[in-house]
């Protein structure tokens, strides 16, 4: 919280970056931290096509499958993350996100054969969630990729544990 203002006298909620006292540019992330955003982040796009399958069944029984193993591979993916700071599980958490990210785009744009219906369809609810999820996990991949690869070493490929400050 911010001190209260001195034109309203009432409290402004602000956001801060931690920023280096010797830069002055804003601190990045941890990468447990970032390991954490990203499982989250891969487990809600295995959410979304979970509530969206029900409905593709029917209709498109190859998409339900897809669904299915999108869905199936969150979880180790997730897993992945939590565990290990590699380059590995940066990449498999952009290539979940890439896959449904693009047959979305294709799937409005030119269709998926057997789902003509749904060209044209760019507003829907779910789809418009998960196409922000994807992006938002294609973006902290990429930028854990390239900040691994431009530390002198890079993430090795070691497990490492995700410890969280203990406040007594």
């Amino acid at each position: 919280m911010q001190a209260p203002s001195q034109s309203n006298q009432g409290y402004v909620a602000t956001l801060v970056l931690p920023v280096d006292p010797a830069s002055g540019s804003p601190i990045a992330i941890s990468e447990n931290a970032a390991r954490l955003l990203g499982a989250i982040a891969v487990l809600a796009i295995g959410l979304i096509h979970i509530l969206d399958a029900a409905g593709t069944y029917d209709s498109t029984r190859w998409i339900f499958w897809a669904y299915m193993a999108l869905i199936a591979a969150s979880v180790p993916v997730a897993l992945l993350l939590l565990n290990s700071a590699s380059r590995l599980a940066w990449a498999a958490a952009a290539g979940l996100a890439a896959g449904p990210f693009v047959a979305y785009l294709w799937s409005r744009s030119v269709g998926l054969p057997g789902d003509a219906p749904d060209i044209g369809n760019w507003l829907c609810t779910l789809g418009m969630a998960a196409l922000f999820v994807e992006a938002v996990l294609l973006g902290l991949s990429a930028t854990r990729l390239l900040l691994a690869r431009s530390r002198p070493g890079g993430v090795t490929g070691t497990r490492t544990r995700m410890t969280f400050p203990h406040n007594p």
